[in-house]
């Protein structure tokens, strides 16, 4: 199993978090032959910032599910755009420029590999099997996040995610009674 993703977004280094996050990028689009990509660090900085400091729920990211901390890390990262750079068309095509909802969906995923639930009835619950989706449903919401923000989307971004770590990882989800 891979390290899991939320070492680089939650360490609570600021300084650390935002570098990890630049190499995540870099190593991005290496692996699509872009061997240089333009970052706005001060809005990468911004983006780690807001994800502790102005977590978009009463919990705070320190009691947050994985859930809830990749749509806080989806939603600021889509909506700051740090990223200049675009992506290749090819494989990307018309959402090569969506390269910012692009990074912020895949660290996402990654993140959610591996990732636990802390419930206080069942302990603690790992995701171990990866989220897959289908490309018309990538396409779709890459273009979806391209356009969100934090404090309207939060929730619904949120509940996507649980709902494809679900589909992933039946034994994880809650009973269901509705």
């Amino acid at each position: 199993m891979k390290p899991n993703k939320f070492n680089l977004l939650y360490s609570g280094d600021v300084r650390g978090d935002a570098i990890s996050l630049c190499e995540y990028i870099e190593d991005f689009y290496l692996s699509f032959d872009v061997k240089q990509v333009e970052i706005n660090l001060g809005a990468i900085f911004s983006v780690v910032g807001a994800m502790t400091q102005q977590f978009p729920s009463p919990i705070g990211s320190e009691h947050a599910s994985p859930f809830k901390k990749v749509a806080a890390f989806t939603t600021y990262f889509a909506a700051e755009k740090p990223i200049i750079t675009a992506l290749p068309v090819k494989p990307f095509g018309d959402l090569a420029n969506h390269h910012n909802a692009i990074i912020a969906f895949a660290l996402s995923i990654d993140a959610l590999e591996g990732a636990v639930i802390n419930c206080p009835k069942r302990g603690d619950i790992p995701l171990t099997n990866r989220i897959m989706v289908s490309e018309h449903f990538w396409k779709d919401t890459i273009a979806c996040l391209s356009s969100v923000a934090p404090v309207y989307h939060f929730r619904c971004v949120s509940l996507m995610y649980e709902a494809l770590a679900y589909r992933w990882n039946p034994k994880a989800q809650y009973e269901e009674v509705i």
